[in-house]
């Protein structure tokens, strides 16, 4: 399971073991994902299916550079939700997501501490 949380190995392999650039990538990450994940958060609460699609969008691609493959499976299964419209179903992967986000984000803050 944790390699479906952050697959450490597939992702340097990804960067040609380049180990400063992961670093960087997953500090970005870090970095920028509670800010979209809050956004996104604000837009379930104010029902705006539109705005919760495209950054479901964003937090997909986010977790596809750093090889988060649940988390990217999540984003993927709440942006498929909002394109149908389905905004009860995007709000049930949204609380899946997050709760994936909290044991993901210990494994690239133990990443980043045996750089």
């Amino acid at each position: 399971m944790t390699r479906d949380l952050f697959d450490t190995d597939q992702f340097l392999a990804s960067l040609a073991q380049d180990r400063e650039l992961a670093d960087e990538l997953v500090d970005a990450f870090l970095e920028d994902c509670p800010r979209r994940v809050m956004e996104l958060a604000e837009a379930l609460g104010a029902g705006d299916v539109g705005a919760g699609t495209k950054l479901a969008h964003s937090l997909k691609g986010m977790c596809g550079v750093v090889r988060a493959d649940e988390l990217s499976r999540l984003a993927l299964e709440m942006e498929y939700a909002g394109r149908n419209g389905n905004l009860d179903l995007l709000r049930e992967r949204f609380a899946d997501f997050n709760e994936s986000l909290a044991r993901t984000r210990e494994l690239m803050v133990r990443f980043r501490g045996n750089g």
